[in-house]
């Protein structure tokens, strides 16, 4: 009996043992021939692959074949190559001159002066024996005389832009230096046709003074050897201005010798010394050399407005000094700052500027070479020289009869010694009356009154408001 019931157990465990196998096995089929198939499917995909590829790039072999990081660093590189190419190609852009064309530069006109000009910031002006350097930023300039050779020598110092040497004015008390002030406007001018240059200087929109710089020969045979200085002071303003002038030249040449100067009369000068007016006309001019190149100022001769006084001193000292200087004879020319450095001071008369009026001064400077005297006192002795005046033409005809004019007869005012000249129509303005009262205020509120000023302007303003009390 129990032989019977293991015998069944067996069997049964046995059929159970056989119908999973077979189930299993219906379902999916042997591993090994799975695997097979698999390889199959995969061996066909790469060959069709292969083909397709070769049909792609028939010349693709290992070699050429890379890794994914080779692949990565060219991907790379191409793209910094291409941001590369690209900065190159916007530099070229921008450099190539035909994307910037030169600024074609404006021709104006003064109509103060009636030149027409076109202006630089830097300008170098070559003519004959000079080249002339000018400096827009700070209004300076330089004078060089080439000589045979073609060696430049300077007439002046070159520190700072060659801003020691220049232009101080006194307007109405204050004293302004023209190339080291901000706030006055400053200009180069190249004349049209090269005719010369001027320096502009506009001071607080109602003064203008005018360095015009003319290039000359002595003689018909001589290149351009002698320089004009003609200054203008122009009132571009409603209000009358008493002005004063004084130009403080650094001079180079002569230095190095026991003199300094040298003048048409024959003194020499090694140390301070002033000329007045008297000693002006018959000393009439200052020469410095260096023993091959000599430079020659002429202060007095035809065509020269008068000039007050010409003082001979170190640089230093003669811009420290007021305004009315005071010259030590005898003194030398070397300070703690400097050795031996000399300078020509020339102070030209004080003058009343009116509205639109213009004030010319004028000074020669010669040159020249190969330790021969400069021509400048020749040519002005020999030469007809004119100062432009308000004449009426050659050709007028002169009236038989004297014409009478009837014209107010100036005012004397019995409280004050100024004659008080005819009324105009612009000082009846009121924009004007009140820029004279403001400037009355002004000076009686300076430091250094100017009594006799403050006297003319009550004097003037007192004729205003009688003329129009009349109306």
């Amino acid at each position: 009996m129990k032989k019977t019931l293991r015998l069944a157990a067996l069997l049964l465990i046995f059929s159970l043992s056989s119908n999973f196998s077979v189930f299993s096995f219906g379902k999916a089929d042997n591993p090994e021939n799975t695997e097979t198939q698999e390889k199959d499917v995969k061996s066909e995909k790469t060959e069709k692959s292969e083909n397709t590829n070769k049909k792609e790039n028939p010349v693709k072999t290992e070699k050429n074949q890379k890794s994914p990081e080779e692949k990565t660093n060219e991907k790379s590189a191409e793209k910094k190559s291409d941001k590369n190419s690209e900065k190159n190609d916007s530099k070229s852009d921008k450099t190539s001159p035909e994307v910037k064309a030169p600024k074609k530069k404006i021709l104006q006109h003064d109509g103060y002066l009636d030149v027409n000009y076109t202006l630089e910031n830097y300008f170098n002006f070559k003519a004959g024996l000079f080249r002339a350097e000018f400096f827009g930023k700070t209004g300076s300039f330089n004078i060089y005389c080439t000589n045979e050779l073609g060696k430049e020598v300077p007439l002046f110092s070159q520190t700072n832009l060659c801003t020691s040497t220049g232009f101080l004015l006194k307007i109405d008390e204050k004293i302004r230096r023209l190339n080291s002030e901000s706030r006055i406007l400053k200009e180069v001018r190249r004349l049209e046709n090269d005719a010369g240059v001027q320096l502009v200087y506009t001071i607080d929109n109602n003064v203008r003074f005018v360095i015009d710089f003319s290039f000359i020969s002595s003689t018909a045979e001589q290149p351009q050897d002698i320089i004009r200085f003609r200054t203008y002071t122009i009132n571009l303003g409603l209000l009358a201005h008493s002005v004063d002038i004084k130009g403080i030249f650094d001079t180079i040449p002569g230095e190095s010798s026991s003199v300094h100067f040298v003048t048409e009369k024959g003194t020499k000068i090694r140390n301070e010394n002033r000329f007045i007016k008297e000693e002006i006309h018959s000393e009439r001019s200052a020469t410095c050399t260096n023993g091959t190149t000599s430079f020659q100022f002429i202060f007095d001769g035809n065509g020269i407005e008068p000039i007050d006084m010409i003082s001979f001193a170190n640089i230093d000292e003669l811009y420290k000094m007021d305004w009315d200087a005071t010259i030590r004879k005898g003194r030398g020319f070397t300070n703690i700052r400097a050795y031996e450095d000399s300078a020509i001071m020339v102070d030209w008369p004080s003058f009343h500027l009116s509205p639109d009026q213009k004030v010319e001064n004028t000074i020669y400077i010669a040159a020249s070479t190969n330790d021969e005297k400069p021509r400048g006192i020749a040519y002005i002795d020999h030469t007809d020289i004119v100062v432009k005046k308000d004449e009426p033409p050659k050709d007028a005809k002169v009236p038989e009869k004297p014409v009478i004019v009837k014209k107010e007869n100036p005012e004397k005012r019995t409280d004050v010694d100024f004659i008080v000249s005819p009324i105009k129509d612009y000082q009846l303005d009121p924009e004007y009356i009140q820029a004279l009262i403001d400037k009355i205020d002004s000076l009686q509120s300076s430091k250094d009154v100017n009594k006799k000023e403050i006297q003319r302007l009550n004097a003037e303003l007192d004729a205003i408001l009688a003329k129009l009390r009349q109306r």
